[in-house]
């Protein structure tokens, strides 16, 4: 039996942001990759990470934004808030 992967410190980092909420990505065309939020951005790189190990999942398009949404899984492994 394998463990459960534990997110790195970058994806740590991301996984807090997205607790915070209002994470999007824009589905404009000329848009790039990254998820956006008021807090700071995520790297498509590190959200394609936490999408694949269950941490985060896409929700339905609104107004041009796709948002990503921690799931039960990512907020299971969250650091401790101090």
């Amino acid at each position: 039996m394998t463990k459960p992967p534990k997110p790195t410190k970058v994806q740590a980092l991301a996984l807090e942001l997205l607790s915070k909420g209002g994470a999007f990505r824009s589905t404009r065309a000329f848009a790039d990759n990254r998820v956006h939020s008021p807090e700071g951005s995520i790297a498509p790189a590190t959200v394609s990470v936490l999408v694949r190990n269950g941490w985060a999942t896409w929700g339905p398009e609104v107004s041009l934004k796709k948002p990503l949404d921690l799931t039960d899984a990512g907020r299971a492994v969250l650091p401790p808030q101090e």
